[in-house]
This record gives structure tokens, sequence and C-alpha cells, in this order.
């Protein structure tokens, strides 16, 4: 999998140059099923397309992420302690799980000052200008930009008036609820692994291999 940052995106483009990019964007902590869902629109929606993942490289704790890119989960936000806010898994295990999902391309946004008070169609329009965007895919429940001030349907109807197929991929339920990365980090704080491990869709003891190191020394 190739991985550029931002500066260079905007100053050569994606490292596709001959094919068109099949496109989501978030922040993908814990890679749940959810998540899986909408890689696998990207991977599997056209084989000459290079499925490309933009994502975050800022913790959760910091929050300038949570001000410009979420998935809106508010049951989930209220629970989880101290740890509500921690990352679930390093950003090179969100990495390698990516790669192992098929993404080909992974676009990675450092935040700066101007970047967090970007407008969620300011966002668009420069992806569209350098991300050579043949498809793009989103969750329904995603939301960018300063304020999160852009949804789902507007993302939707950017695209397709510029004539670029758009799919919303609905949220993937676990029991009554859907699966969130908000979710799995209360059912960690809350030493419920199995259940996190469920929505995760990891292999028997994965979770706790996986978990980044602020959790492990917490929880211990």
């Amino acid at each position: 999998m190739l991985v550029t940052d931002w500066f260079e995106f905007l100053e050569n483009g994606l490292p596709i140059k001959q094919n068109l990019s099949s496109m989501t964007v978030g922040v993908f902590d814990g890679v749940h099923r959810g998540h899986q869902a909408l890689l696998k629109r990207i991977v599997s929606h056209n084989a000459d397309y290079v499925p490309v993942v933009v994502t975050f490289r800022e913790n959760h704790k910091t929050g300038t992420v949570k001000n410009f890119s979420k998935e809106t989960h508010t049951e989930a936000q209220r629970h989880g302690g101290e740890l509500g806010n921690s990352d679930i898994l390093t950003f090179e295990r969100k990495t390698e799980i990516l790669a192992g999902l098929g993404v080909e391309v992974l676009l990675v946004i450092d935040f700066t000052d101007s970047f967090r008070h970007m407008k969620g169609i300011d966002f668009l329009e420069v992806l569209l200008e350098h991300g050579n965007i043949g498809f793009f895919a989103v969750g329904g429940n995603f939301r960018c930009g300063y304020q999160l001030d852009t949804g789902a349907r507007e993302i939707s109807g950017f695209f397709t008036s510029r004539n670029i197929p758009v799919e919303i991929v609905p949220e993937v339920m676990e029991g009554s609820l859907p699966i969130s990365s908000s979710r799995i980090r209360s059912c960690i704080a809350a030493g419920d692994l199995q259940a996190a491990q469920s929505m995760m869709g990891a292999r028997p003891g994965a979770v706790w291999s996986d978990l980044a190191e602020s959790w492990k020394n917490k929880l211990q």
C-alpha cells in the first residue's frame, strides 16, 4: 500500500496518474465491521479503479478531528470514562489492517489550523481536483468539515452533480444499535472485549493484542 500525505497530495495528486480512484474518507478507528462494509465498496467497485482511503493521523484525545470528521453516534459517547476518547488502534496497526482489506493508497491528513477551519465542500473540492475520482463511497452517518457542516447527503449531491457515482453505505447493526467506534470504546472500557471483538470482526484474542498501548496500560 502506498502512503502519501496531504501536502504531497496538493502538490502532486495521488500516485496513480493513469488510473481513476475509488475513494472513501473517514477516521476508521478500530476498522470495525461498519468500516469494512464501506471499504468493500471501494475495493470491489471496479477492478480498474485504485481503492483510496483518506484518513487522519490525529489522536481523538486532541479533539481536532472530532470537530472536522466523525461518525454521529451520540448514544455511545456518554460512556467510556477517561478512555472514551482514546484511539482503539495505533495508527500503524490501522494502516496494516487497511492494506490487508485491499486498500492500495492511503492519503493521511495531519491537522493544521487552516485545515481545521476548512468547510466540508471546500475539502471535497480539493479531493476532486487532485484525486482523479471515479467513484466515491461514504457512510450514511458520516460528517466532515469545520463544525461538521457537510453530511453524506451533501457529499452525494456534490459528486453526483459532477457525474461521479456515489454510494451511501448504510450502518451495520449489532443487536439493536449501529456499530461505531464510540460503542467499541465503551465496551473496551467496560472490559467487554468479546463484544468489541464481535463489532470489529476480529479473530479471537486479536482485540487485546491490537489495542493501542494507552488502553492496555489503563486496563491492566
